[in-house]
């Protein structure tokens, strides 16, 4: 049992989407410990420092999932026919949010590490605002489809 679930998380840590759910679950677990010990002590820091660290490797990482995401966007296109017309608009225009997502969050990390000339704040709250937008959406979609199951 126990080295089924070990080669199990090998065989899930050997794919982009494995390691990204790994890696955010570790960064968002120091996150939290860090942030629910008490006192400014090295563990705290150290655990909120490895969270940020963490956190930076997602966002270079998240350099190439441009092309997956256009694959996504362009096979999904105005989606299946037979799906609710309501449901299929949100989809498409979370799509386009997470499609604009990418380039914003691109530019802001270009901008932080010196690449380009620019205001990386006001790219990050771009790709922030984006990525809330297609965060609502999808919850607005997935609203809209248990409804339309009853």
């Amino acid at each position: 049992m126990a080295a089924g679930a070990l080669w199990g998380l090998v065989a899930a840590l050997e794919t982009h989407r494995g390691r990204d759910r790994a890696v955010r679950a570790l960064s968002y677990g120091c996150q939290l410990a860090g942030a629910a010990l008490p006192g400014p002590g090295e563990l705290p820091g150290g655990l909120l420092a490895a969270s940020a660290q963490l956190s930076s490797c997602r966002i270079a990482l998240r350099l190439f999932d441009d092309l997956a995401m256009l694959r996504h966007s362009c096979s999904y296109g105005l989606g299946p026919e037979g799906e609710d017309a309501l449901v299929r608009g949100l989809s498409v225009l979370s799509n386009v949010a997470n499609q604009l997502y990418y380039p914003c969050e691109h530019l802001a990390w270009a901008a932080d590490v010196g690449i380009v000339r620019a205001a990386s704040q006001r790219w990050w709250a771009r790709s922030t605002a984006l990525w809330g937008c297609a965060l609502l959406l999808g919850i607005l979609r997935y609203g809209m489809g248990i409804l339309g199951d009853r």
